[in-house]
């Protein structure tokens, strides 16, 4: 499961700096506003990759607390399957002495 998380992580890291570059390559800019238009890219990107990290981690603490969640619930079902396995011998044993 984790390396699920991770493979997600990076893609959604990676995907805001793909668009980036593919903008980039298809709109040159003028050559005297090319170093600003450069400049509003990078810190437009880094916004974006800013803002997947923290949507990263949020997604991160939502699949721990259902890890979490899920494993309770779980140890939850195995006890009251126990509970239950031991009235039915219990009942048995009364039942054949």
């Amino acid at each position: 499961m984790k390396a699920g998380r991770a493979a997600i992580a990076c893609l959604l890291f990676a995907l805001p700096l793909i668009a980036a570059a593919a903008g980039q390559a298809a709109k040159p800019a003028p050559a005297t506003n090319q170093a600003t238009a450069a400049r509003a890219k990078l810190d437009a990107s880094r916004g974006q990759a800013q803002a997947e990290d923290k949507k990263v981690k949020d997604l991160q603490k939502r699949v721990d607390t259902l890890e979490t969640n899920s494993k309770a619930s779980r140890d939850a079902l195995e006890e009251r399957d126990r509970k239950i396995a031991e009235l039915e011998r219990q009942l048995e044993a009364e039942r054949h002495p």
